[in-house]
């Protein structure tokens, strides 16, 4: 059971845009005053006049629930609810992509996937870097020594926005979602 006032799940996302510069194998956000060294991450970018930083969480509430689970020794529950909650923060990152991705289109931009740190060589060692440019400490995530994000379910990543015309993109979505409070 839910105590009252309670929520296993509280969405919340914040995401900054800024020109970016590629060289080499690094990323620079000038105005962020941010580099990511990420040969994947630049390619990924190629073409791109700016990015998009975002971190999204669902709070800490399942993870409370969760670990209350494992305390009791209710394994299979912890983990069902777990899972729920990987599926849950993926969900809200996926619903901040297409956010992102539908304004870009109205301002005549192209969007890349999304990348987050931990894919190819970007390193989970930017994700407090990122954390600190994006104010996350306003919805409640920071990272902890080891870079692990808390609460865990949290995500961030970089979307590129490239001028309509510029380079053919993958997969470009389009999806009217409405607006996304910063």
């Amino acid at each position: 059971m839910i105590e009252e006032g309670h929520s296993l799940a509280e969405p919340k996302a914040a995401y900054g845009i800024f020109d970016i510069t590629i060289k080499g194998g690094e990323v620079r956000f000038p105005e962020a005053k941010l580099a990511v060294k990420s040969p994947a991450l630049a390619r990924h970018l190629k073409g791109a006049q700016k990015a998009v930083l975002f971190v999204c969480t669902i709070g800490d509430g399942l993870a409370d629930k969760v670990n209350g689970y494992v305390t009791k020794s209710e394994i299979a529950r912890a983990t069902v609810l777990d899972a729920a909650g990987s599926e849950a923060v993926e969900a809200l990152a996926g619903y901040v992509d297409d956010v992102i991705k539908t304004k870009a289109m109205a301002e005549g931009y192209a969007a890349t996937p999304r990348f987050s740190p931990g894919y190819g060589d970007w390193s989970i060692f930017d994700q407090p870097k990122i954390l600190k440019v994006l104010r996350s400490d306003r919805i409640g995530v920071k990272a902890v020594k080891s870079c692990i994000m808390v609460p865990e379910k949290s995500v961030t990543a970089c979307i590129g926005l490239i001028k309509k015309g510029q380079r053919p993109i993958r997969k470009v979505y389009e999806k009217n979602i409405g607006p996304l409070k910063k």
